[in-house]
């Protein structure tokens, strides 16, 4: 018999990394011209001392979590990152030229270290990406990718299972 209380299983409350709030002050002082100059200070501030370049024109939700703190993270300015997802390190959100755009991720999608997502393209709600692989296609909702090229291994996953 279980004597825990509800309080005790109940999931802890969120807490916002640093590097997020950082980031996430940083898109809004880049979107009102009089404190570019801020954003800028903000961005260099986190390549020193987090070696990771989050460009403040990028949408990251502040539930996002960076492990590792983002060690050698890097996201393209276009980019938008959804509520709960969790950035292994040395991953790269990229754009692919000359094609304008750079990737999406949904909620609840894990990127496993050293993943490059590459190119104008979406990862759906609940996906998992695996250590090193390149994605440069869209993946769907709720899928494992893995590989180089990255390729669907597994589907209708529940991404609790992963994480």
């Amino acid at each position: 018999m279980n004597n825990l209380t509800e309080a005790e299983t109940s999931p802890k409350p969120h807490r916002t990394q640093l590097l997020v709030r950082l980031q996430n002050i940083s898109h809004r002082a880049h979107h009102s011209n009089w404190r570019r100059l801020q954003a800028r200070f903000i961005e260099i501030l986190i390549r020193l001392i987090w070696s990771a370049h989050l460009a403040p024109e990028a949408k990251i939700a502040s539930s996002t979590h960076f492990a590792h703190n983002g060690l050698g993270v890097i996201i393209h300015p276009l980019s938008e990152i959804g509520e709960n997802c969790w950035i292994g390190p040395h991953i790269v959100l990229g754009g692919k030229a000359p094609i304008i755009g750079a990737p999406t991720l949904g909620k609840n999608v894990t990127l496993h270290a050293g993943a490059k997502i590459i190119g104008k393209i979406h990862i759906g709600d609940g996906s998992i990406i695996g250590a090193n692989a390149v994605v440069t296609k869209d993946i769907g909702p709720n899928c494992v990718a893995v590989g180089v090229p990255a390729e669907i291994l597994k589907s209708n996953i529940d991404a609790n299972d992963y994480r």
